[in-house]
């Protein structure tokens, strides 16, 4: 029940400070992308955009609510607060993934019409927009302010975004198959038929990394909301 209203309120805090809009702006702009994008592009286009946004831009954004949270002073609560780090880390994370999925779906749905396997696509989207929040959640615990977030976070979203888009161009090799961005980007792309069908081996490696994200931003999280409001929950 805890758990259930940490993301209930993570949800209104997003709509509070205008994140459901910032989604939808760039669903409107992604849409009109796809539909004026030749046919012969589309899949390659499709793949790269909800690659990079929405299933990625979750990491600038759960930095900023991290932030904007520590901003207000809430992180101060934390030694009454009933939530363990893991709760909190994953309410953070899910809410915003769920965001991320809606978003891709209606990019798909609109920008390419029935071309894609739903079902599919919304667990991929949803799965690595999780392993992304967990990689700016951690980052962000370190920014001393959301410039200073900004500044921090550019270099690791540009180191995980190049595996992704290599191999999407046609540039591979067997360790860039080890990068989140890759294993996601296989699988967004088997969801709207620019590839036979989502590869096992590939959600495997995105479950390695969710259970890596998961142990190490639990323990940085926890240490750093004890550190802001007293001892842990």
């Amino acid at each position: 029940m805890r758990f259930l209203n940490a993301l209930k309120n993570d949800f209104r805090f997003q709509i509070k400070y205008g994140f459901y809009f910032l989604y939808a702006f760039f669903s409107v702009v992604y849409i009109v992308v796809l539909l004026i994008t030749p046919a012969e592009y589309k899949h390659m286009t499709a793949s790269l955009i909800i690659l990079t946004d929405p299933a990625m831009l979750g990491i600038f954004f759960i930095g900023g609510i991290w932030l904007l949270e520590k901003g207000e002073g809430l992180h101060g609560f934390w030694n009454i607060s009933p939530l363990r780090p893991l709760e909190y880390i994953l309410a953070k994370a899910i809410s915003l993934a769920a965001l991320s999925t809606v978003s891709a779906d209606l990019i798909v749905l609109i920008g390419m019409g029935s071309m894609a396997h739903f079902v599919d696509l919304s667990f991929s989207v949803f799965f690595g927009a999780v392993v992304f929040n967990l990689i700016g959640l951690m980052i962000a615990s370190y920014a001393h302010s959301v410039n200073h977030y900004m500044l921090i976070v550019c270099l690791p979203t540009a180191f995980l975004s190049m595996p992704p888009v290599l191999t999407a161009f046609g540039i591979t090799h067997p360790l860039l198959e080890l990068f989140p961005g890759t294993a996601l980007w296989h699988m967004i792309a088997g969801t709207i038929g620019m590839t036979r069908s989502v590869n096992g081996r590939t959600a495997m490696v995105l479950i390695i990394w969710l259970g890596l994200l998961s142990f190490l931003t639990n323990k940085r999280i926890g240490a750093a909301l004890q550190s802001e409001g007293g001892q842990d929950a």
